[in-house]
């Protein structure tokens, strides 16, 4: 089911739910998208979560400057700074949470790359802006943005000129082009992220000295440097996922912040697919199927008192 989120300075925001045709609900998962992506481009993951053997209602939004959200070449990558990006995601799970389908439903988030950072950054926010966020009940982050790959990361004077530039035309637009050979190891997925016209690579200066620095903060968390603003205390538990042979962010940089991050109870599962590339969800062979029913028995595990948890893998 498609629609409109209104942010809270009035910006129209494209959504997309999957929801069980049952009409039962175990779980709500609110998903962020990762860069030059968007909420329709994840293929079975969503359809599959919400089908009969889950029941998980998935609710998601193409973020601000991506997707549908979109409307003119001129909005392409217009995501504000830092503090825009994440007081929309804040925006977007108040809004999900009020809906009378999912009030009293269990609510997870889940990030994939960008959207892993971006999820990372508001549930280990100290900011008093986000201390009514309603209560999580479990973080998935699929290959999150901690660091990019070595291969792709930019050096230090393309970073501070980057950013000098953003301070003076934070609106100008530049490619910032991800390669499709990590994506996936199926050539159709790698095709459709080059010939997806919702996939610009476009980035503005202004929102990619703030991925940039969202990236840095994780970074320097991971390597228990001290953060202003961020804590490594998470309000729920949490389940990283990376493949391996991911050469678009960095699974060591993961698995290093993934060790600092402290979970109640030690409630906390890292999980590596062996040679898998960026998108899990999308890898041939069984293992996209794999990675989305265990995706979806964490979720089960999580829900107290469900009958859906005993039944996963029967």
């Amino acid at each position: 089911m498609e629609g409109e989120f209104a942010a809270r300075d009035g910006a129209k925001l494209y959504t997309k739910t999957w929801k069980p045709e049952s009409g039962y609900i175990s779980a709500i998962l609110i998903f962020l998208h990762g860069f030059s992506d968007h909420i329709n481009a994840y293929y079975d993951f969503f359809p599959t979560l919400s089908s009969s053997s889950f029941g998980i209602a998935v609710y998601g939004f193409d973020q601000r400057g991506w997707g549908r959200s979109v409307r003119k070449p001129s909005e392409r990558g217009l995501t504000g700074p830092s503090t825009l990006v994440i007081s929309d995601i804040h925006d977007f799970v108040l809004h999900i949470a009020s809906l009378p389908e999912t009030l009293g439903k269990p609510l997870f988030l889940m990030g994939h790359s960008m959207g892993g950072g971006e999820a990372l950054c508001y549930v280990l926010s100290t900011s008093p802006e986000f201390q009514n966020r309603p209560p999580i009940k479990g973080l998935l982050l699929e290959a999150p943005y901690v660091e990019l790959d070595p291969s792709e990361q930019p050096s230090s004077l393309v970073v501070s000129a980057g950013k000098l530039a953003a301070m003076v035309l934070p609106h100008t637009q530049m490619k910032q082009k991800l390669h499709a050979t990590y994506m996936s190891h199926s050539p159709k997925v790698r095709q459709d992220w080059v010939d997806d016209p919702l996939c610009h690579d476009t980035g503005t200066l202004e929102g990619l000295k703030g991925l940039l620095q969202r990236s840095a903060d994780l970074s320097a968390l991971s390597h228990g440097r001290k953060v202003h603003g961020l804590s490594t205390r998470l309000p729920c538990p949490v389940w990283m996922a990376h493949g391996t042979s991911d050469r678009v962010v960095s699974p060591t940089a993961a698995e290093r912040l993934f060790k600092v991050l402290e979970a109640p109870n030690g409630d906390k599962v890292y999980h590596s697919y062996p040679d898998g590339y960026h998108k899990l969800h999308a890898e041939p062979d069984g293992v996209g199927e794999q990675f989305i029913k265990d995706v979806a028995s964490w979720i089960l595990a999580h829900v107290a008192g469900s009958p859906e948890a005993a039944q996963v893998g029967t």
